[in-house]
């Protein structure tokens, strides 16, 4: 019990709770309008949207080569503000560089291929211009992080919520799938135009191991979206799969309450991750707040989970309407690999991103992204679209064990 409370007031104190909250009403928000979006658009036209959104939330991850961690990671070890300062500057301009051969690539290939849609290519070339303004706002944000302003990341975390949600609303509702893709690039835009100039401009140029700083963001930005990108996967096998393309809506509503509410630990994580990099050497504190986390999210999870998949059809009915029914088996099996995720792969995952073993959680993903898309191709001539549910929950679950062995291993090599 004095673990318990030492871990709490700790948070407290570090300006977790205001990270925390702030995150927390992004994600509330974000599902908040996805449910929107559905209540608006045609199930035609979000299946559009959800076939978009599916290629963004895989290629974001390499926007900027994971800029934005290596700077959260360094960042935090590095004593001197002026430095952190550098990094800053560093991580945003090289990383700019890279988000822009990013978009142009996009482009390239999806005006090439013959495999989109007249309006899937012109959806696909607005997508790609948020590639770059989402990486701008998250550099932002980890900057904040690292000298320690968690008020000023909380307010803009706010203003991202905010814009966002009255930006697409407005956009969808005139303008339908265009409006949301156009609301995407635009929101983190005007946001990052807002909050820029509370850093002053550094001109020294820093010295940097290159190949560490943009490998280690790399793996921990595939590693740390490994759940988005498993379940982003999904809706485009189904379009290559599937004639019937309201089976990605299917697909995407099903998973919009377990996806967010995947993230709630990750934010907890989130807000402690400059203190669990600075203990990377402790097996004491990493240990101890693997099984303090345990004890709060233990309890809580089992009861939510349990109340979420009893009233399933109550909730998708409420939420999304009738004519999503067909998506409350999914959602069932979704909530279950989600609980496992809760317990093993999200705690254990996003120690391992903070102490450096970036790698071991990427190899993890890579391995499990493999099999997940093999199963799915397999076993769709007997289970259809089921498919991919029962190859996600298997993968979810798997993962997660590894990611705990992972981590067992690493605190068993701090006792030599």
């Amino acid at each position: 019990m004095a673990g318990f409370k030492t871990f709490i007031n700790g948070f407290v104190k570090r300006g977790g709770l205001i990270v925390f909250l702030s995150t927390f009403l992004g994600k509330f928000m974000t599902a908040f309008l996805s449910i929107a979006v559905v209540r608006i658009v045609s199930k035609e036209e979000y299946a559009d949207i959800a076939y978009v959104l599916s290629f963004y939330a895989i290629l974001i991850i390499f926007s900027g080569l994971g800029g934005n961690y290596s700077l959260l990671r360094f960042g935090a070890i590095t004593k001197s503000i002026s430095k952190r300062k550098e990094y800053y500057n560093y991580t945003l301009k090289q990383g700019s560089k890279y988000a822009l051969c990013l978009v142009l690539v996009t482009i390239f290939f999806v005006i090439i291929l013959p495999y989109f849609t007249f309006k899937i290519k012109i959806l696909l070339i607005l997508m790609s211009f948020g590639l770059m303004t989402f990486y701008w706002l998250d550099v932002l944000k980890s900057y904040f992080r690292i000298i320690n302003i968690n008020k000023m990341f909380a307010k803009l975390n706010v203003y991202f919520s905010i814009v966002s949600f009255v930006l697409t609303v407005s956009l969808v509702y005139f303008f339908y799938s265009y409006g949301y893709i156009l609301a995407l690039t635009l929101a983190p835009l005007i946001v990052f135009l807002l909050f820029h100039n509370q850093v002053k401009a550094v001109s020294k140029r820093i010295e940097i191991n290159k190949k560490e700083f943009w490998g280690y963001g790399l793996h921990t930005s595939v590693s740390g979206f490994a759940n988005q990108i498993i379940f982003s996967i999904a809706p485009i096998l189904i379009g290559f799969l599937s004639s019937d393309t309201t089976e990605i809506a299917t697909f995407k509503v099903a998973t919009i309450i377990p996806f967010n509410l995947l993230t709630l630990p990750g934010i907890l994580m989130q807000s402690d991750f400059t203190m669990l990099a600075r203990n990377y050497n402790s097996k004491k504190v990493l240990k101890d707040y693997y099984i303090n986390y345990l004890k709060i999210i233990l309890p809580l999870a089992l009861v939510c989970f349990s109340v979420s998949i009893f009233f399933a059809k109550d909730i998708i009915v409420f939420l999304f309407g009738k004519e999503y029914e067909d998506a409350i088996p999914m959602y069932k099996i979704f909530m279950v690999a989600t609980f496992f995720t809760y317990l093993l792969r999200n705690p254990t995952g996003n120690i391992l991103l903070a102490i450096g073993k970036a790698k071991w959680n990427g190899y993890n993903t890579y391995v499990f992204c493999i099999l997940y898309v093999l199963l799915s191709i397999v076993l769709y001539p007997i289970y259809n679209v089921y498919s991919l549910v029962y190859a996600l929950a298997f993968v979810f679950v798997v993962s997660g064990v590894v990611s705990l062995i992972l981590f067992l291993f690493y605190c068993k090599q701090l006792d030599k």
